[in-house]
C-alpha cells in the first residue's frame, strides 16, 4: 500500500509494500525546493548585495552566476543537505498498525524515515519553497542569510559559536536551514530565555547549554531523536486520513459515517476499519537506530524486546 499527503511544506508518502521481516515501512517526504539566481546589477560581473537585502545594512562583493558553477552548487546543495536529513529516523510502531503474515509469523513494521530533496528553479510549478541565492565574492567570507535568501558559502562548513570549553561549534548553514523548511525550529524555541512570541533569532534561540548549542537546529551539526518530528507529525496525518477513509467508503452517508467515527474512538463496533483506532493517538516514537519490524510478542509487551526470535524468511 502507498499512500500519499501533500502539505504545504512538503509532500509525504507511505510505502508499507517494502516489507518483510527485516524492512520496515518508508516513509518518505519530498521537499521541492525553487532556486533564483541573485546577480550583480545591470549584468556586471561583480558587484554588491545587502546583508538579508536590507538596503540599510552592509554590502558584500557577489559576483555573477556561470551556468556552470550554479548547476554545481545546486547539485552540491541537494545532495548533501538530502544525504543529512534522509534515513535518520525509525518511528516505533505503538499503534499495532499495517500487520502482515510471513511464513506464518506476524509482523507489525516500524517506519523508517527517509527525506528526498528536489532543487528546481524558481519558476518550476510544484515548488514547496522559493530561495534567492547570492554568489559570493572570493573576499567575502559572511553574508546575511535568511530563509528566503541564501549565499553561495552556505554549503561550506563554518563556525558559527564557541561552546563552554572553548571548543569551536561547526555548522554546515544549508542543512540548518532545510530543518527550518521541513517545520523545526531552533532549539531552544518554548524555553523562558526563547519564548515563541519573542524573537526566535535571537542568539539564545540556538541554544545556551552546549548540548543545545550542538544540536544541527542550533548552531551545530547533531541530530537528535525530537528532529524527527515533520515523519511523525506526517504520520499521523496519513494514519488519521486513512482511517477517515475507511469510514467513509464503508458507509453510504457523511452522518452516517460521522456517528460511526465517534463510535469507534469510544470504543464501538469497528469491523469495517482498515486500521486500528489507536492511530488516531499512537505516539510513534522516535528512535535513532534501525529496528526490525515488531513481533506480536513485542505489541502485547508495548516494549521492545531485546532477544530477537530467529526470523523465518519464505
Amino acid at each position: 500500500m502507498k499512500s500519499k499527503l501533500s502539505f504545504k511544506r512538503f509532500d509525504a508518502e507511505l510505502n508499507t509494500d517494502v516489507c518483510d521481516a527485516y524492512n520496515n515501512a518508508e516513509l518518505t517526504l519530498t521537499l521541492r525546493m525553487g532556486f533564483r539566481q541573485i546577480n550583480p546589477a545591470g549584468g556586471a560581473a561583480e558587484g554588491t548585495y545587502n546583508d538579508y537585502g536590507d538596503a540599510t545594512a552592509p554590502s558584500r562583493k557577489i559576483i555573477k552566476w556561470t551556468d556552470a558553477s550554479w548547476t554545481a552548487w545546486k547539485a552540491n546543495f541537494v545532495q548533501s543537505a538530502q544525504s543529512f536529513w534522509n534515513g535518520k529516523f525509525w518511528l516505533i510502531n505503538d499503534a499495532g498498525a499495517f500487520s502482515f503474515t510471513q511464513a506464518g509469523e506476524t509482523y507489525y513494521p516500524n517506519v523508517w524515515c527517509r527525506f528526498k530533496l528536489i532543487g528546481n528553479e524558481a519558476n518550476a510549478a510544484g515548488n514547496h519553497h522559493t530561495i534567492d541565492v547570492v554568489r559570493l565574492h572570493a573576499s567575502e567570507s559572511w553574508f546575511g542569510s535568511h530563509s528566503t535568501l541564501y549565499d553561495s558559502k552556505d554549503t561550506n562548513l563554518n563556525k558559527k559559536r564557541t561552546d563552554s570549553k572553548g571548543k569551536s561549534v561547526m555548522q554546515r548553514a544549508h542543512v540548518h536551514e532545510v530543518g527550518h523548511l521541513l517545520g523545526l525550529d531552533h532549539v531552544d524555541v518554548g524555553k523562558p530565555h526563547c519564548l515563541p512570541t519573542t524573537n526566535t533569532n535571537a542568539s539564545a534561540c540556538y541554544g545556551i547549554a552546549d548540548v543545545d548549542i550542538r544540536s544541527v537546529m542550533g548552531s551545530g551539526m547533531e541530530l537528535r531523536e525530537e528532529n524527527a518530528y515533520p515523519w511523525r507529525e506526517a504520520l499521523r496525518n496519513i494514519t488519521a486520513w486513512e482511517l477517515l477513509t475507511a469510514l467513509l467508503n464503508s458507509t453510504p452517508n457523511v452522518a452516517s459515517a460521522t456517528a460511526n467515527l465517534i463510535a469507534a474512538i469510544g470504543g464501538g463496533p469497528r469491523q469495517s476499519l482498515q486500521i486500528p483506532v489507536v492511530l488516531l493517538t499512537a505516539v510513534w516514537p522516535a528512535k535513532m537506530k534501525r529496528h526490525y519490524p515488531r513481533t506480536a510478542e513485542e505489541i502485547k509487551a508495548g516494549k521492545m524486546i531485546v532477544s530477537w526470535p530467529v526470523r523465518r524468511v519464505a
